[in-house]
Protein backbone atom coordinates (compact mmCIF):
# COMPACT_ATOMS: atom_id res chain seq x y z
CA UNK A 1 0.00 0.00 0.00
CA UNK A 2 1.15 3.30 -1.20
CA UNK A 3 1.97 5.44 2.59
CA UNK A 4 -0.36 8.87 2.37
CA UNK A 5 1.43 11.75 1.86
CA UNK A 6 0.49 12.89 4.98
CA UNK A 7 0.54 10.33 7.74
CA UNK A 8 -0.68 11.09 11.18
CA UNK A 9 -0.20 7.73 12.85
CA UNK A 10 3.65 7.96 11.98
CA UNK A 11 3.80 12.02 12.62
CA UNK A 12 5.30 11.88 8.86
CA UNK A 13 5.19 13.78 5.72
CA UNK A 14 6.18 12.08 2.64
CA UNK A 15 9.41 13.55 0.88
CA UNK A 16 8.45 16.65 -1.29
CA UNK A 17 9.16 14.59 -5.06
CA UNK A 18 6.06 12.30 -4.11
CA UNK A 19 3.59 14.98 -3.72
CA UNK A 20 0.86 15.67 -5.97
CA UNK A 21 -0.07 19.16 -7.29
CA UNK A 22 -2.91 19.13 -4.91
CA UNK A 23 -0.96 17.96 -1.91
CA UNK A 24 1.52 20.82 -3.01
CA UNK A 25 -1.63 23.35 -3.06
CA UNK A 26 -2.43 21.76 0.87
CA UNK A 27 0.89 22.51 2.11
CA UNK A 28 1.01 26.18 0.76
CA UNK A 29 -2.66 26.76 2.31
CA UNK A 30 -1.88 24.91 5.35
CA UNK A 31 1.56 27.07 5.58
CA UNK A 32 -0.56 30.17 5.09
CA UNK A 33 -3.33 29.03 8.25
CA UNK A 34 -0.07 27.87 10.82
CA UNK A 35 1.85 31.43 9.87
CA UNK A 36 -0.84 33.94 10.33
CA UNK A 37 -1.49 35.18 6.71
CA UNK A 38 -4.52 33.32 6.33
CA UNK A 39 -6.69 33.90 9.76
CA UNK A 40 -10.16 32.41 11.79
CA UNK A 41 -12.98 34.02 9.05
CA UNK A 42 -11.31 34.92 6.13
CA UNK A 43 -12.85 33.97 2.76
CA UNK A 44 -10.66 32.20 -0.15
CA UNK A 45 -10.96 33.09 -3.46
CA UNK A 46 -13.32 31.38 -5.14
CA UNK A 47 -12.55 27.81 -7.13
CA UNK A 48 -11.51 29.07 -10.13
CA UNK A 49 -9.49 32.21 -8.75
CA UNK A 50 -7.47 29.72 -6.44
CA UNK A 51 -7.08 27.75 -9.86
CA UNK A 52 -5.97 30.56 -11.84
CA UNK A 53 -3.58 32.09 -8.86
CA UNK A 54 -1.88 28.67 -8.70
CA UNK A 55 -1.79 27.18 -11.97
CA UNK A 56 -3.79 24.22 -11.09
CA UNK A 57 -7.05 22.87 -12.39
CA UNK A 58 -10.28 23.65 -10.43
CA UNK A 59 -10.56 20.07 -9.88
CA UNK A 60 -6.92 20.04 -7.94
CA UNK A 61 -8.43 23.13 -5.84
CA UNK A 62 -11.65 21.22 -4.66
CA UNK A 63 -9.49 18.30 -3.85
CA UNK A 64 -7.25 20.41 -1.94
CA UNK A 65 -10.12 22.29 0.04
CA UNK A 66 -11.94 18.65 0.49
CA UNK A 67 -8.56 18.05 2.83
CA UNK A 68 -8.51 20.74 4.96
CA UNK A 69 -11.92 21.09 5.20
CA UNK A 70 -11.87 17.37 6.21
CA UNK A 71 -9.02 18.34 8.90
CA UNK A 72 -11.76 20.91 9.99
CA UNK A 73 -9.76 23.71 8.85
CA UNK A 74 -11.76 25.00 6.31
CA UNK A 75 -15.22 25.75 6.61
CA UNK A 76 -16.43 24.63 3.02
CA UNK A 77 -20.89 24.60 1.91
CA UNK A 78 -22.75 25.22 -1.02
CA UNK A 79 -23.25 28.74 -2.20
CA UNK A 80 -20.87 30.08 0.40
CA UNK A 81 -18.03 31.13 0.69
CA UNK A 82 -15.18 29.20 1.94
CA UNK A 83 -13.51 30.35 4.80
CA UNK A 84 -10.72 29.33 7.31
CA UNK A 85 -11.22 28.18 10.79
CA UNK A 86 -8.33 29.01 12.61
CA UNK A 87 -8.13 28.16 16.58
CA UNK A 88 -5.48 27.02 18.96
CA UNK A 89 -6.77 23.56 18.05
CA UNK A 90 -6.45 23.73 14.77
CA UNK A 91 -2.85 25.48 15.00
CA UNK A 92 -1.72 22.25 17.72
CA UNK A 93 -2.99 20.23 14.55
CA UNK A 94 -1.41 22.55 11.80
CA UNK A 95 2.20 21.75 13.75
CA UNK A 96 0.87 17.86 14.12
CA UNK A 97 0.53 17.44 10.38
CA UNK A 98 3.60 19.45 9.58
CA UNK A 99 5.92 19.34 12.21
CA UNK A 100 8.51 21.17 10.25
CA UNK A 101 5.94 24.29 9.78
CA UNK A 102 7.49 25.45 13.32
CA UNK A 103 10.84 25.75 11.67
CA UNK A 104 9.54 28.78 9.09
CA UNK A 105 8.40 30.90 12.16
CA UNK A 106 11.19 33.71 11.55
CA UNK A 107 11.26 34.54 14.85
CA UNK A 108 14.05 31.96 15.12
CA UNK A 109 15.82 35.04 12.87
CA UNK A 110 16.18 38.68 12.55
CA UNK A 111 14.02 40.20 9.91
CA UNK A 112 16.67 41.98 8.44
CA UNK A 113 18.90 38.40 8.27
CA UNK A 114 15.69 36.98 6.60
CA UNK A 115 15.82 39.74 4.09
CA UNK A 116 19.47 40.22 3.64
CA UNK A 117 18.66 36.39 2.40
CA UNK A 118 16.39 37.11 0.20
CA UNK A 119 17.78 39.81 -1.64
CA UNK A 120 21.25 37.22 -2.61
CA UNK A 121 18.54 34.58 -3.46
CA UNK A 122 16.15 36.34 -5.20
CA UNK A 123 17.65 38.90 -7.76
CA UNK A 124 19.54 36.39 -8.74
CA UNK A 125 17.04 34.08 -9.56
CA UNK A 126 14.91 37.18 -11.47
CA UNK A 127 18.24 37.40 -13.72
CA UNK A 128 18.15 33.78 -14.24
CA UNK A 129 14.67 34.25 -15.30
CA UNK A 130 15.59 36.78 -17.76
CA UNK A 131 18.16 34.88 -19.27
CA UNK A 132 16.31 31.83 -19.64
CA UNK A 133 12.49 33.21 -19.72
CA UNK A 134 10.99 31.92 -23.17
CA UNK A 135 7.22 32.86 -24.63
CA UNK A 136 5.13 30.82 -22.82
CA UNK A 137 7.30 32.24 -19.06
CA UNK A 138 5.87 35.05 -20.44
CA UNK A 139 2.97 34.56 -21.44
CA UNK A 140 2.40 33.23 -17.79
CA UNK A 141 3.75 36.07 -15.95
CA UNK A 142 1.79 38.35 -17.93
CA UNK A 143 -1.68 36.35 -17.33
CA UNK A 144 -0.32 36.54 -13.22
CA UNK A 145 -0.17 40.31 -13.48
CA UNK A 146 -3.52 40.81 -14.88
CA UNK A 147 -4.48 38.58 -12.03
CA UNK A 148 -3.38 41.10 -9.75
CA UNK A 149 -4.71 44.29 -11.17
CA UNK A 150 -7.97 42.33 -10.19
CA UNK A 151 -7.22 42.13 -6.84
CA UNK A 152 -5.98 45.53 -5.69
CA UNK A 153 -9.40 45.93 -3.21
CA UNK A 154 -7.97 42.35 -2.14
CA UNK A 155 -5.37 42.64 0.15
CA UNK A 156 -5.34 39.15 1.69
CA UNK A 157 -5.84 37.84 -1.99
CA UNK A 158 -3.52 39.57 -3.48
CA UNK A 159 -0.90 38.34 -0.98
CA UNK A 160 -1.59 34.97 -2.45
CA UNK A 161 -1.31 35.68 -5.69
CA UNK A 162 2.34 37.66 -4.66
CA UNK A 163 3.64 34.11 -3.48
CA UNK A 164 2.73 32.66 -6.75
CA UNK A 165 4.31 35.22 -8.93
CA UNK A 166 7.73 35.00 -6.88
CA UNK A 167 7.79 30.51 -7.23
CA UNK A 168 6.47 31.49 -11.38
CA UNK A 169 9.74 33.77 -11.58
CA UNK A 170 11.97 30.76 -9.48
CA UNK A 171 10.39 28.17 -11.92
CA UNK A 172 11.58 30.37 -14.62
CA UNK A 173 14.75 30.94 -13.83
CA UNK A 174 15.14 27.09 -13.48
CA UNK A 175 17.36 26.32 -10.48
CA UNK A 176 15.61 23.99 -8.17
CA UNK A 177 18.11 24.57 -5.31
CA UNK A 178 17.72 28.56 -5.50
CA UNK A 179 13.88 28.07 -5.84
CA UNK A 180 13.73 26.37 -2.76
CA UNK A 181 15.69 28.82 -0.67
CA UNK A 182 13.17 31.10 -2.00
CA UNK A 183 10.67 29.12 -0.88
CA UNK A 184 11.52 28.40 2.87
CA UNK A 185 12.90 32.73 2.83
CA UNK A 186 9.37 33.87 1.78
CA UNK A 187 7.71 31.87 4.28
CA UNK A 188 10.08 33.10 7.25
CA UNK A 189 8.01 36.26 6.85
CA UNK A 190 4.42 35.40 6.24
CA UNK A 191 3.06 35.64 10.15
CA UNK A 192 4.01 39.31 9.73
CA UNK A 193 2.63 40.10 6.12
CA UNK A 194 -0.76 40.02 7.92
CA UNK A 195 0.11 43.20 10.14
CA UNK A 196 1.36 44.82 7.02
CA UNK A 197 -1.42 44.27 4.72
CA UNK A 198 -3.79 45.42 8.00
CA UNK A 199 -1.54 48.78 8.20
CA UNK A 200 0.01 50.91 5.49
CA UNK A 201 -1.23 50.22 2.19
CA UNK A 202 1.55 48.22 0.12
CA UNK A 203 -0.68 46.48 -2.26
CA UNK A 204 -0.53 48.87 -5.39
CA UNK A 205 3.13 49.68 -4.56
CA UNK A 206 3.76 45.78 -4.72
CA UNK A 207 1.91 45.70 -7.87
CA UNK A 208 3.58 48.12 -9.89
CA UNK A 209 7.37 46.26 -8.36
CA UNK A 210 5.83 43.34 -10.34
CA UNK A 211 5.36 45.19 -13.37
CA UNK A 212 8.48 46.44 -13.39
CA UNK A 213 9.95 42.89 -12.53
CA UNK A 214 8.42 41.42 -15.33
CA UNK A 215 9.64 44.00 -17.69
CA UNK A 216 12.59 43.78 -17.30
CA UNK A 217 12.41 39.45 -17.27
CA UNK A 218 10.67 39.68 -20.51
CA UNK A 219 12.75 41.81 -21.83
CA UNK A 220 15.76 39.29 -20.88
CA UNK A 221 17.82 42.36 -19.62
CA UNK A 222 19.65 40.41 -16.24
CA UNK A 223 20.78 43.47 -14.85
CA UNK A 224 17.68 45.19 -14.68
CA UNK A 225 15.78 42.48 -13.59
CA UNK A 226 17.72 42.06 -10.43
CA UNK A 227 17.64 45.39 -9.89
CA UNK A 228 14.20 45.35 -10.00
CA UNK A 229 13.33 42.63 -7.93
CA UNK A 230 16.12 44.57 -5.28
CA UNK A 231 13.80 47.48 -5.38
CA UNK A 232 10.70 45.83 -4.66
CA UNK A 233 12.15 43.56 -1.41
CA UNK A 234 13.36 46.70 -0.26
CA UNK A 235 10.42 48.07 -0.42
CA UNK A 236 8.77 45.09 1.29
CA UNK A 237 11.37 45.49 4.53
CA UNK A 238 10.59 48.89 5.35
CA UNK A 239 6.88 48.17 5.18
CA UNK A 240 7.52 45.04 7.04
CA UNK A 241 9.96 47.14 9.71
CA UNK A 242 6.90 49.36 10.32
CA UNK A 243 4.50 46.39 11.44
CA UNK A 244 7.23 44.64 14.26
Amino acid sequence: MTQPVFDLSANHVAPLQRRTKRDHLVHKLLEMIYQGLLRDGDSLPAERELSTLFSVSRETVRGALSVLAGWGLLSVSQGAKTRVLRTEAQLQLCAQLMPELDALDIRHYTIASVFESRIVVETNIARLAANKIDSKGKAALNKLLDQQATLLDEKIHFQLADKHFHEKIADIAGNPILARYAQELYSYGLYFRREVLEGQCMVEDSYAEHVNITQAICSGDGDAAAEAMLVHLQSVLSLSKTAL
